[in-house]
Order: C-alpha cells, then structure tokens, then sequence
C-alpha cells in the first residue's frame, strides 16, 4: 500500500459477518475494527457496508417469544429493525477502543434516483471524509424496503457507494475465497486471481445461485464488479477471513480475485447514470431515426421530436431510461422537465431538449 490517499469501500456480507446461532461473528468485528483503524491512520477514506440486521435480529429475538402476526414481509421488518441497532452497537463497542465512532446511514433506491438527492448524499459522505475519527456504517434500511424500493443486496448498495464518491477501490468480503472457475463444491477448483474484462482474462463459467441467508451470490458480485471496472474502479472479492485482509488487497498481494478496471474515469453526472442502470422505472421510446443516433458514437441530446411514447411518472430531474420501439434498452438519461410536459410535445420540432448529450448514458456500449 502506497501513501496516497485512498476511496475506498468494503462491503461485509451475511454469511461472513455471521457467527454462532446467526449472530454477528464477535471476534471477526473486532478484527474488521482494527483493520480500520489502521487505515484511517493512515488518513485513507473507508466505508463500511455491512450486511447482517435481520440475521442479528433473528438471533436477538431467540431469547424472547415468536413473532406473532407477522406475514414474511413484516417478519422481516421487524427482524431488521431489531438487528441494526444492535448491529450498530456491535460495531460502536469494537471501534471505541481505537478512538472511533461509528455513523448509521441506511439507504433505500429512491435515495440514488434523483440527481439532487445523489448531491446530498455526496455532501455527507464528503463531510465524514473529513471527520478522522468516524466511520460510516451503510446498510440497507430493511424496515422500510419493499419490493422496488429494494437494492438486489448490499453487493448493488456498495457498487453504487463506490461509483458515488469516485472510489479507488471496492472491496466485497465474503464467506469463501473469491471467484472460483466453476463451482467450489467441484473436485479440482480453484480460485481465480485476477479477471480482466477488457483482454477477457480469467473469466469465469457461470456461477449462479444466491447465498443461503442472503440475497446475493457469485453473480451479483460479478455483476457489480463488472460495472466498476467499466466506472475505472477497482473491485476485489475475498474471504472476510484472511488474516489482515483489506490491507494486503491495498499492496495488491494475490488474495481472493482482484477485476481490473478499464481505462479512464467518468465524471461525477457520468458515473452516477452509469451506476443506476437498473434503478430508473420511468422511460421514454425513441423512434427507429433517434435509435439509430443514439446508437452512435458521437454526443447526442434527447428532442422530443425523436421520442414516441412516454411510460410512467417523473419529474425533472429524475432518471428516465430511453428504450427503442422494440423495448431494447439504448440508454438512460436525467429529464430537463416532467413527463406531462413530455406528452404535450412527443413528435413536435422546435421543443426544449429533454435529455442533454452530457447527462446521457449509453447502455449498449458497455454490454
């Protein structure tokens, strides 16, 4: 690990985090504490996305009576509303000891889908860059996140972190060793050390599944460190495990598979649609001659003389994702008005830009 100050994200997943009865893994936070202690030592900006609320929450409520008139979505709820706080206190008492005070941030979807929004929680993730002595703690907000309100899992939430405050590094840390080249459970595999998306070195077969007590696996990470290399981020999958492990991945020692980011960075407006590539459910058709232009390689805006039809509700500034006549997603853009506004001119000349070049992302490029 070199001097220069490092972004970094490191996400913590259920069945790492998990000890005994499916409570937090003590001995792992208190490694995991001074392991970021170290670092911010040595001045580098951490973040912390830890999974586990509901599975702290579960093992909490053993001791007392079963929940009673609870379907599956208020279980959980419940579950999570009862873990993070002591999930919280968890983290708090293994940081104390080196000085340091652990921030609760829980996000949902809608959090990223405004561009103003996103301004606002740059700003804070800023300002605790700037506190040497505290340590965000991000997670979803499981209490209050049903169905499209909900991340795919904490890999997703991490990714979009990571892509937010122009990380250097996202680091995933999980119950096994890393991306292997097929399954684990098949005699003979092994683990793979790097994976780069651009020379299409050291990929993997097909990992698919989800992890028992989560709700990621091998293919959302991939998913997710497929979409920071192509933001210039670099992304590691390890074991939560391996002794020191955060700051060996930092000296680029070979644990667990590191993916190499592709070439060059995105700005701000840039890497925020890149990210939110799936989070967007308003969109707008092109017609085949604005299809054809925005599959292009030169700048385009959006005039709503190209666009044909308008599907769902939003308001300027929102994400609205730009789809062919024949569904096929081209790219997603922030609206300059609402969609009311947008009906009132489909097809018409001489009308406002409703999605300028440089607040444009294209989506097929990056297939």
């Amino acid at each position: 690990m070199n001097d220069r100050k490092v972004n970094l994200v490191v996400k913590i997943g259920t069945l790492a985090l998990s000890g005994v009865g499916g409570a937090p893994n003590i001995a792992l936070l208190e490694q995991l504490a001074a392991q970021i202690a170290a670092l911010k030592k040595l001045h580098h900006n951490v973040i912390i996305v830890s999974s586990g609320a509901v599975g702290t929450g579960r093992a909490l409520n053993k001791k007392h009576a079963a929940l009673k008139h609870c379907d599956d979505v208020a279980e959980r709820q419940i579950l999570a509303a009862l873990g993070q706080a002591q999930l919280m206190t968890l983290y708090q008492a293994q940081l104390a000891p080196h000085g340091l005070l652990a921030a609760q941030i829980l996000l949902t979807k809608q959090d990223f889908r405004t561009r103003d929004h996103h301004k606002h929680m740059t700003h804070l993730f800023a300002a605790l860059e700037q506190q040497p002595h505290i340590v965000p703690i991000v997670n979803e907000n499981d209490s209050v996140t049903v169905d499209e309100l909900m991340f795919t899992d904490n890999d997703e939430l991490a990714g979009l972190l990571a892509a937010m405050i122009n990380a250097d590094r996202l680091i995933i840390l999980s119950h096994i060793k890393g991306v292997y080249d097929r399954s684990p459970s098949d005699a003979g595999a092994t683990v793979i050390p790097l994976i780069d998306w651009q020379t299409k070195s050291g990929m993997p077969a097909d990992i698919k599944g989800k992890s028992p007590g989560g709700r990621g696996g091998m293919t959302s990470k991939l998913g997710i460190a497929r979409k920071m290399a192509a933001l210039g981020v670099r992304a590691h999958i390890a074991s939560a495990h391996e002794e020191n492990v955060i700051a060996r991945l930092l000296k680029d020692e070979a644990v667990g598979t590191t993916i190499l980011p592709l070439p060059g960075k995105r700005n701000a407006v840039k890497r925020w649609l890149a990210s939110e590539i799936n989070l967007a459910p308003a969109s707008v058709t092109a017609n085949a001659c604005l299809a054809d232009i925005i599959r292009g390689v030169d700048p385009v805006s959006l005039l709503p003389v190209g666009i044909s039809a308008v599907t769902g509700a939003f308001v300027k500034g929102d994400l609205v994702q730009v789809i062919d006549e024949k569904g096929k997603r081209l790219a997603l853009g922030v609206a300059r008005y609402d969609a009311t506004a947008l009906r009132r001119m489909l097809g018409k000349k001489q009308q406002p830009v409703f999605i300028h070049y440089d607040q444009l992302h294209r989506v097929q490029q990056e297939r």
